[in-house]
């Protein structure tokens, strides 16, 4: 069964935990995920899935698809799974030496998605819900969610207005990661377009768990004072008095 093709025209970040490289969100599903990470990763701990094609690690007992299944993972309906749950690795080989410690981790953080007594060694531990509507992210660099953060939304602007654009220059993306300090709130169902260029919202909205209030925000912001723009194949932010 393959995606949804439906896009999700709101992103919210929540960095409330920026210091421990935790990110709650709204709007990023996993194949725009793997779409826009830089050096895509192609060995995953599938902790929760129903995945069908999935390979199984006797060592540890875990699920994992490697390169050769990774293309049919992104393309399959994520959203079925209801959660997802997954860690990267480098090799096979990884697989075969954990520990019985960390076994125990990948297990608890696949059961609450959170650490039992540190993050996993790991690029990304990736835990989400209904794919898109809530996502709980733990990452190693936080370049590595700055340029998810950039290459999503410019991936949903060329969808949903079906125009080309570049990509986010890092003075601004650096500017989006940081407002996820303060709940970073991007809603692409009210951009205004031009035959010129187009302008995004954004705000700051605070910091939420439940994403159902986060989606009722674009019914009650009806003010933005922050807008990104896009004209003459050149980005800005742009604050208005």
């Amino acid at each position: 069964m393959k995606k949804n093709q439906n896009i999700r025209d709101l992103i919210y970040v929540s960095g409330n935990e920026i210091d421990n490289k935790c990110f709650y969100s709204y709007g990023i599903e996993f194949y725009e995920f793997m779409s826009c990470v830089d050096k895509r990763p192609e060995n995953l701990i599938l902790l929760k899935h129903n995945f069908d094609n999935a390979m199984w690690n006797q060592h540890s007992r875990f699920d994992y698809v490697s390169s050769l299944e990774i293309n049919d993972l992104i393309e399959d309906y994520v959203y079925g799974y209801g959660d997802f749950c997954w860690v990267d690795f480098n090799t096979k080989e990884d697989l075969d030496q954990l520990s019985k410690q960390q076994i125990a981790e990948l297990l608890f953080f696949g059961h609450l998605a959170k650490p039992l007594n540190e993050i996993p060694k790991v690029r990304f531990a990736y835990y989400a819900h209904d794919d898109g509507w809530f996502n709980k992210l733990y990452v190693t660099k936080l370049e590595d969610y700055e340029i998810i953060i950039s290459k999503t939304l410019v991936l949903k602007l060329m969808k949903l207005t079906r125009r080309s654009f570049i990509n986010i220059p890092n003075n601004i993306s650096r500017v989006l990661l940081e407002s996820t300090k303060e709940g970073l709130f991007i809603d692409l169902s009210k951009i205004k377009k031009s035959k010129t260029g187009i302008m995004i919202p954004i705000n700051v909205v605070g910091h939420f768990r439940d994403m159902d209030k986060v989606y009722d925000l674009k019914e009650e912001i009806i003010d933005y004072k922050t807008w990104l723009v896009y004209s003459k194949k050149s980005w800005k932010l742009i604050q208005e008095e």
